[in-house]
């Protein structure tokens, strides 16, 4: 074989690689909690008992609380995310309570039963994981997620219904109640 051959050869493979390279690396999301990024997956428990992963929901708009019962924000917030559950079909609720922070476990139960929040996925962060992998520093703190887990929105503090509703339309022009 000679050198014209062999160097058309590398030459041939090295751009196949470049391109490989290249188509990769734009059809794969960035991990990470900033707008743009695809949320990292984690599994909890729920409060009844069985585990779920945030990847269990892609292929809906996710909208990710996270809570805990102690907090008054919280309480003022939750029955408007529950509103939101209620009314778009096309989005899935996900709330995750910041179990250590709670004083006691019972006491995010109660919230759970009183709010009526065992018909949407609540997951218990009982060690902090979701806590210290989205860097949680306010409570609550929402997500809003595309059908692939891409965040597209966050909300530090207190939401109202109106304010997710405008937020998704934004987002989301397909949407209907």
């Amino acid at each position: 074989m000679n050198k014209s051959v062999f160097s058309r050869i590398v030459l041939v493979m090295a751009v196949i690689a470049g391109v490989y390279v290249i188509l990769t690396n734009l059809t794969l999301n960035k991990v990470g909690i900033e707008i743009g990024d695809q949320a990292p997956d984690y599994t909890l428990p729920t409060f009844e008992g069985e585990s779920r992963s945030l990847s269990d929901y892609e292929g809906n708009i996710i909208v990710m609380n996270m809570w805990a019962s102690w907090c008054e924000p919280c309480t003022r917030e939750i029955p408007d995310l529950m509103k939101l559950h209620d009314t778009y079909d096309e989005v899935t609720l996900v709330t995750v309570n910041m179990n250590s922070y709670e004083r006691n476990r019972e006491d995010a139960e109660a919230f759970v039963r009183d709010f009526q929040m065992d018909r949407i996925p609540s997951l218990i962060d009982e060690e902090g994981e979701v806590a210290s992998l989205y860097q949680l520093q306010h409570l609550p703190t929402t997500y809003v997620m595309d059908e692939n887990r891409v965040i597209v929105d966050r909300i530090d503090g207190e939401t109202t219904f109106e304010q997710l509703e405008a937020r998704l339309a934004n987002h989301f022009s397909h949407l209907e109640e």
